[in-house]
C-alpha cells in the first residue's frame, strides 16, 4: 500500500531479481527430470549382466586364440560395404581342421545394435575360401571383426571404416 502511494509498483512478480532466483533452480529441476527419463528409457548396452560367467570363460577364449597361433593361421577378409558380400581366404603353416563353415562376427565398438553375425560356407572350388553375406550397408566407425571355427580357433582384428569406403580389406592374424 505504501508503494502505491509513492508511485512505485512493489508487486513481487515485477521484480527481475525474483525471476532470476526462480529461473536457475527451475532449470536444474527440468534438467534432472530429463536425465532421469533418459536413464530409465534407454538400455545400458555396454554393461553385461553375466560378467562373472564371462570372466570364467576367458580361458577358453585364450585357448582358441593360442590355437590359431599354433596353426600359423592367416585370413584375408574382403567385405563389399555396399552389397554385404564377404569373402575369406585362409592360409596356414599346418593342416587345418576340416570345417565346412566359419562364423564371422562384425562388432561395432560402441553401438551393439549395429553388430552382425553370419555363417560363411566353404567354396566348392577352393577348400580354403569361404563366402557369405552381411546386412548392408556397413557404416563408418570403429569395428572389430572376429572369425572362428567352432570352439577350435579364433582370429580377431579391429579396424576403422570411412564414410565412402566401398571395399573393406582386412588381414587377420593371431595376436
Amino acid at each position: 500500500m505504501a508503494g502505491a502511494m509513492n508511485g512505485k509498483d512493489d508487486r513481487w512478480y515485477r521484480n527481475p531479481m525474483v525471476w532470476m532466483v526462480i529461473f536457475f533452480p527451475a532449470v536444474a529441476v527440468v534438467a534432472g527430470l530429463t536425465t532421469v527419463y533418459i536413464a530409465a528409457s534407454t538400455s545400458d548396452g555396454l554393461v553385461e549382466d553375466d560378467y562373472y560367467k564371462q570372466g570364467l570363460q576367458i580361458n577358453r577364449v585364450i585357448d582358441r586364440d593360442r590355437r590359431a597361433g599354433e596353426l600359423g593361421l592367416l585370413a584375408q577378409v574382403r567385405v563389399d560395404a555396399g552389397s554385404g558380400e564377404v569373402q575369406v581366404r585362409l592360409s596356414s603353416e599346418r593342416p587345418l581342421p576340416d570345417n565346412a563353415e566359419l562364423a564371422l562376427r562384425l562388432m561395432h565398438r560402441t553401438i551393439p545394435g549395429r553388430d552382425q553375425e553370419t555363417t560363411l560356407s566353404r567354396s566348392a572350388q577352393d577348400p580354403l575360401t569361404f563366402a557369405g553375406y552381411l546386412r548392408p550397408p556397413i557404416g563408418e566407425g570403429r569395428w572389430t571383426l572376429q572369425l572362428q571355427a567352432g570352439q577350435d580357433w579364433r582370429l580377431k582384428q579391429s579396424f576403422i571404416t570411412g564414410a565412402d569406403q566401398p571395399l573393406i580389406e582386412i588381414e587377420l592374424s593371431p595376436r
